[in-house]
């Protein structure tokens, strides 16, 4: 009888003691006996858990957090006890779902235990962490649940004992053991059956080059490894693949970590870039750990700058598929490719490739709220699209980036506070012969405009009316900008057919949609998506390092 469909289910949240989970689970909790010099005060301060440390499943602190492509974050082995119980949790669109390390919440995790004198918490058994989902089913499911499995625990006891079933219960695998390293990673094991000449297939530099990379005494070997592996990495798209296993990625972050010769780093970076090219590399990449190398890159003051622009370069690449772009924020991306975009210091490619990643990185609901929560960065953005001395393709992204940010609340409130409704007025008016800031200035406070009340009295204050009727007036009909500018320009006086508009609903996509996050209108949609075309086909990672 096969499995049915996984069920979805809310999680109510709630908070406990977070005490070692495997320990809550194996023994009922005794009562607290506080000695009387304790005040109420420091009991209190003790039981006050930050929310984000807690796993709603498991009730208590992770203690090897891991995120989900929709950005909702739990306790590693809750999520494998929800695939093996077939059942869902909040964010989780299947049980074959990415799980990321979230190594930033872990670190802050164990520094919050450290302050408060906590002990940091032991993952829960495999067994703890059923019983914890178990106990978050709604009851009647929860009932079925354990009587099926309580129904094929007793079959297999039965099966086994019998002599002829013998050789087939002596090869049964739990699904509740540990992965194998590569299929965690998305390298499918080798089956039965199959030929195993192709799948197997190793490249013959993936030795050499993990081999000089680990255990080299001498740095020039390993220099002369990385550039060799940068050189294959542009031969050909089934070259990439094949260099793209666990063993080569975890010999590249070494090499990034802890490589003190400038070329190797500047090499690796190169061939991590020449790796995304190939969409079945791209989350293989991430699972394997390769962004926080990269984002250290971004943030060391001794990285080459050809390193730099390399590390940015990739996490473009890697953030052009759209299960990566919440794990990628997560793990911290976002501040430096911010700094690297908006600091005229940097090189253009480097602030190229930073705008690129940035721009499709914030069609991640979890992002834009992340940029605009980040000191000084709606500002920043702003002055980088407000300056005539920038050139337009670095004006033109950071734009992108605006519109992209307006699109959830938060966003809009911060580029509001930040004067961006007077700014991108003023690049409207001054700019008047640049049509293509024109497009992303209209669609920015078209989508400020959305949902908010106050958008109102600063565009009049700004005078935006008198730069939005230009560009309806000077653009045929049918062009996305003039439907645009004519939207806005209703939404400015108020008028009835846009009352919807300015309540909020229908404000952003759905979680299928292929842009989350991005405001929800025809023509908005088709620009964007236009644009999002040209952008990665011009700027695109499509070039070999």
């Amino acid at each position: 009888m096969g499995a049915g469909r996984p069920r979805r289910w809310k999680l109510p949240f709630h908070r406990s003691a977070p005490s070692s989970p495997s320990s809550k689970s194996s023994s009922p909790p005794e009562p607290e006996h506080h000695s009387p010099a304790r005040s109420a005060a420091a009991v209190e301060e003790e039981e006050a858990v930050p929310a984000e440390f807690v796993c709603l499943i498991l009730g208590a602190l992770m203690a090897d957090p891991v995120i989900l492509p929709s950005g909702q974050t739990y306790e590693r082995a809750c999520l494998q006890a929800c695939a093996e119980l077939a059942f869902l949790p909040p964010g989780m669109a299947s049980a074959s779902d990415a799980m990321i390390p979230n190594a930033a919440l872990k670190a802050a995790i164990g520094t919050w235990c450290a302050r408060s004198g906590r002990v940091v918490p032991a993952p829960p058994s495999a067994e703890a962490a059923r019983e914890a989902v178990l106990r978050a089913m709604p009851p009647d499911v929860a009932k079925s649940v354990r009587t099926r499995r309580a129904a094929l625990a007793s079959s297999s006891n039965s099966s086994y004992s019998s002599p002829a079933s013998a050789g087939s219960t002596s090869s049964y695998t739990s699904s509740s053991e540990i992965i194998p390293a590569d299929e965690e990673v998305g390298v499918k094991p080798v089956k039965e059956g199959t030929n195993k000449e192709v799948e197997t297939a190793v490249d013959p530099l993936e030795d050499v080059v993990v081999a000089k990379v680990m255990d080299a005494e001498e740095e020039e070997e390993v220099v002369l490894a990385v550039a060799g592996l940068r050189e294959a990495t542009r031969e050909s798209a089934e070259r990439r693949r094949a260099l793209c296993t666990p063993r080569m990625l975890a010999a590249l972050r070494r090499v990034l970590l802890i490589q003190r010769h400038a070329s190797a780093r500047v090499d690796a970076t190169a061939a991590l870039v020449n790796l995304t090219l190939e969409p079945a590399n791209k989350v293989r990449i991430v699972r394997a750990g390769a962004v926080p190398p990269l984002v250290e890159v971004l943030r060391s003051s001794t990285s080459p700058p050809e390193a730099r622009e390399h590390a940015a370069g990739a996490l473009f690449g890697l953030a052009l598929n759209e299960d990566n772009r919440a794990a990628i924020g997560v793990l911290g991306a976002v501040p430096p490719l911010l700094d690297l975009l908006t600091s005229p210091a940097h090189p253009a490619p480097a602030r190229r490739d930073a705008g690129m990643a940035l721009y499709h990185l914030s069609l991640a609901a979890v992002n834009q709220s992340k940029i605009a929560r980040f000191p000084g960065a709606p500002k920043a953005l702003l002055a980088v699209a407000s300056s005539a001395a920038e050139r337009t393709q670095i004006r033109r992204l950071a734009l992108m980036v605006v519109c992209n940010v307006a699109a959830c609340t938060e966003g809009r409130a911060a580029l509001m506070d930040a004067g961006a409704v007077a700014a991108v007025t003023a690049i409207l008016s001054h700019d008047t012969r640049n049509a293509e800031l024109d497009e992303w200035c209209v669609a920015a406070m078209y989508a400020m405009s959305r949902g908010s009340l106050r958008f109102r009295g600063l565009a009049r204050a700004a005078g935006a009316d008198k730069a939005l009727r230009r560009i309806a007036e000077e653009c045929a009909p049918g062009v996305v900008r003039r439907d645009m500018a004519r939207k806005t320009l209703r939404a400015m006086r108020n008028e009835a057919d846009d009352a919807a508009d300015l309540t909020g609903s229908s404000l952003e996509c759905g979680d299928g949609d292929d842009c989350a996050g991005s405001i929800v209108s025809d023509g908005l949609m088709s620009f964007r998506r236009r644009q999002r075309e040209l952008g990665s086909s011009s700027c695109g990672n499509t070039a070999e390092f």
